[in-house]
């Protein structure tokens, strides 16, 4: 089990974070709205007129939470300068991307931040007879962190919509891999649910996603906008205690039985609350008293 960050709800930095032991990141890739000014949309306007040109694809890829005009993280090459220089660092350590495509990129469009940050080289690619799409999408032979690290493929990277393997085969698609618990909890959260939310077929899959935070809803003309809590709001709430986290662990037991194992438990703020969320953690991982 990892603890599993998104990045766009976190106060403290990537180098803080993986500092902290964090192994595991939810990255939401955004194209930010392009700058425009008078003289390039009259210079669109003409070239349009003329030429009958199809506008261009903006294929920058930023990191940022929904729109990149509320918050923007910047380029997400340059973050993943942030993520290969630790892997560069600390040969035995191995990280996890779980990417949102909240504008719909390419691999295409991805591969080359993959690229020019230089991370490329760490990341794991499953061998032919590596398959998915089995009857029941369960009982996969993943590599152990060991195997990982002994082949130097320290990084496992899941994309949530538009994977496409025979063009970037290290760009995994994540339904065929996983399943996550409901994600949208609104605040106030009385409890947090365990049915599988993410694929919504039923069927297993062999990686499990333990989601342990929430939202503010604000419901306009019929329409929901729900943003992430403030760190506030999880610290007077609870959400982030030990309490918190090992009842929401010890209910999905019951759901999933005792032997399924959460492979990534989902925090906003991790460094708000208790501090024993990491020893929870350790404990299922076989490492913690």
């Amino acid at each position: 089990m990892r603890i599993l960050l998104r990045i766009n709800a976190i106060e403290r930095t990537i180098k803080e974070q993986l500092n902290d032991g964090i192994r595991a990141f939810m990255l939401d890739v955004v194209r930010p709205s392009p700058e425009e000014t008078l003289l390039t949309r009259i210079g669109s306007f003409f070239r349009n007129l003329f030429t009958h040109e199809e506008k261009a694809t903006d294929s920058r890829v930023h990191l940022c939470h929904g729109s990149c005009d509320l918050i923007d993280k910047g380029p997400l090459a340059d973050t993943l300068v942030v993520f290969r220089e630790f892997l560069d660092a600390n040969p035995n350590e191995v990280i996890t991307f779980i990417i949102e495509n909240v504008s719909g990129f390419t691999v295409k469009d991805l591969q080359p931040s993959f690229a020019s940050s230089g991370i490329e080289k760490y990341a794991f690619t499953p061998n032919p007879s590596f398959s998915a799409h089995s009857a029941n999408h369960a009982g996969y032979q993943w590599p152990t962190l060991g195997q990982l690290i002994g082949d130097k493929h320290r990084l496992v990277v899941f994309i949530d919509d538009k994977a496409q393997p025979d063009v970037v085969p290290y760009i995994l698609p994540e339904w065929d891999y996983v399943v996550e618990i409901p994600y949208s909890n609104i605040h106030p959260i009385k409890e947090f649910p365990c049915n599988q939310d993410r694929p919504h077929d039923g069927q297993p899959r062999d990686l499990l996603v333990l989601n342990h935070f929430g939202y503010n809803r604000l419901t306009i003309a019929g329409k929901n906008i729900d943003t992430p809590l403030t760190s506030s709001q999880v610290k007077e709430n609870g959400y982030n205690s030990l309490d918190s986290l090992q009842t929401h662990l010890n209910t999905c037991a019951k759901t999933w039985g005792d032997s399924r194992v959460f492979n990534f438990v989902t925090l906003d703020y991790y460094d708000v609350g208790d501090r024993s969320i990491f020893h929870i953690v350790d404990k299922i991982n076989g490492v913690g008293k």
